[in-house]
C-alpha cells in the first residue's frame, strides 16, 4: 500500500452497533470515489475488549481480543474442584468439577493479554468503551468520500495525516493478516 500522503480516519459512533448502522445507510461512493470496500469496523466493548473486522491497509483484519474460555486454567480448575468435591461424595465430585471448571474458565478469559500493536493502541485511544467506529487509512480523497457519506449519521470525526513512518507502523501491525480483495472500480 502507498504510504505517502495517507490519512487515518475514524468516524466514531456512540454505541457498539452505531458504525455498522451508519454504514448500512450511507452511499457506497461519493463524487465517483468508491470508499466502502476500504473500511473496517471497530467495536470497543467493556473491559477494554476490541473487535476489528474489515479492510485496513490492504489487509482483511478479523481480530477479537476476547480470549478462549476453555484452556489450561479451565482444566486446572475442574481438577481442583473435583478433588475437593470427592470428599462430599458423587454429588460433590460433580459440583466440584463444574464449579472449578467455570472458575478456571473465567480466570482463563480474564487473564489473557489484550491485542497490542501500534494499530490496536491507536484504536483504543480514539474509540471510547461502548462506542464503535468506521475506520480507514487511505488517500485524503478516499477519506473525504467516507466522511461525506457518513455525515449526518451522528458520528464524530477523528482524522490524522500520517507520516511515512506512522503509516508503515500501522501497516506492519496488520501485515500478518490476509490480503484483502482489491477495491472495486468506481
Amino acid at each position: 500500500m502507498e504510504t505517502n500522503g495517507l490519512d487515518f480516519a475514524f468516524m466514531v459512533f456512540e454505541h457498539t452497533g452505531g458504525a455498522e448502522e451508519a454504514y448500512s445507510r450511507a452511499p457506497r461512493s461519493v463524487d465517483g470515489v468508491a470508499w466502502a470496500d476500504q473500511v473496517a469496523f471497530v467495536e470497543h466493548h467493556r473491559r477494554n475488549r476490541i473487535i476489528v473486522r474489515g479492510t485496513f491497509a490492504g489487509r482483511y483484519v478479523d481480530a477479537d481480543d476476547e480470549s478462549e474460555f476453555i484452556g489450561k486454567k479451565t482444566a486446572e480448575g475442574a481438577i481442583a474442584g473435583g478433588t475437593i468435591g470427592l470428599f462430599a461424595g458423587p454429588l460433590g465430585l460433580a459440583v466440584g468439577l463444574v464449579g472449578g471448571g467455570l472458575a478456571g474458565g473465567v480466570a482463563q478469559e480474564r487473564g489473557s493479554p489484550h491485542l497490542r500493536s501500534a494499530f490496536f493502541d491507536e484504536v483504543r485511544r480514539e474509540v471510547p468503551e461502548g462506542h464503535s467506529a468506521v475506520i480507514m487509512m487511505a488517500s485524503p480523497d478516499h477519506v473525504d468520500a467516507m466522511v461525506t457519506a457518513l455525515e449526518g449519521h451522528g458520528g464524530r470525526l477523528v482524522r490524522h495525516h500520517l507520516s511515512v513512518e506512522e503509516a508503515k507502523a500501522l501497516e506492519d501491525a496488520v501485515a500478518g493478516d490476509p490480503t484483502a480483495a482489491p477495491p472495486s472500480a468506481a
